[in-house]
């Protein structure tokens, strides 16, 4: 199994992981204005490619990364531009809290995996309603970023639940199934892009009256 070190330099060195995070990141800025967002959460920002391209530029006055690994915050806060309202929080993130091992999947690019194999790693977990809470944030102007490696589906629902959905939520897909499965849950709140035959999932950006499907090729997008 590679070092987590490893997996982190393939990752910002990776051609294709950096051309995806430019895509994704200008598809995050565009959303975010018309959804008028004024704060960016970030739930796994893992070595910060994402987040570099989603502050450059943007109308976001806050930022808040979280990831379960410090190497991962320090790693993106080297990448912010110096002064930038940023905040940093080295937490997991779950739906409901466990007493288990948190672990760092070794054969993926998140450093997320609640409860998968991978690297152990000693964190603090923060139930996904009570540490929104404790940010004080103004849920109808937050663009929330979640990508926890399989707790996805399950931290919609958690908001769903609680009445907490912000103005613009963008996860991670894998399949159609899971597709779906965040439509049922959160259908009635954002406005949903058709499927396409073929389509390579790899996230789904929400909002009230627009949203956006982006796939595994950074050349595949579309609202």
């Amino acid at each position: 199994m590679d070092t987590l070190e490893a997996l982190q330099s393939r990752e910002e060195n990776n051609p294709k992981v950096i051309l995806r995070s430019r895509m994704e990141g200008a598809v995050i800025r565009d959303l975010a204005a018309f959804a008028k967002g004024t704060t960016y959460v970030d739930l796994g920002c893992w070595v910060g490619l994402l987040a570099q391209q989603v502050l450059q530029g943007s109308g976001f006055r806050r930022a808040v990364m979280v990831d379960a690994v410090a190497s991962c915050l320090k790693k993106t806060a080297a990448k912010l531009a110096p002064g930038a309202n940023v905040e940093y929080h080295e937490v997991a993130i779950v739906a409901d809290a466990e007493r288990r091992t948190f672990r760092v999947p070794g054969y993926d690019t998140s450093c997320a995996g609640f409860g998968q194999e991978g690297m152990p790693v000693a964190v603090t977990q923060r139930e996904i309603c009570a540490f929104l809470r404790s940010l004080d944030l103004e849920m109808a102007t937050t663009y929330l970023k979640v990508d926890l490696e399989g707790l996805d589906l399950r931290i919609a629902a958690r908001l769903a639940q609680e009445g907490m959905l912000p103005a613009a939520l963008h996860v991670e897909l894998a399949t159609m199934a899971e597709y779906d499965a965040l439509q049922a849950l959160v259908g009635g709140h954002y406005a949903f892009p058709p499927k396409r035959p073929g389509h390579a999932f790899y996230s789904v950006a929400l909002s009230k009256e627009r949203s956006v499907l982006i796939g595994f090729d950074p050349d595949v997008a579309y609202a």
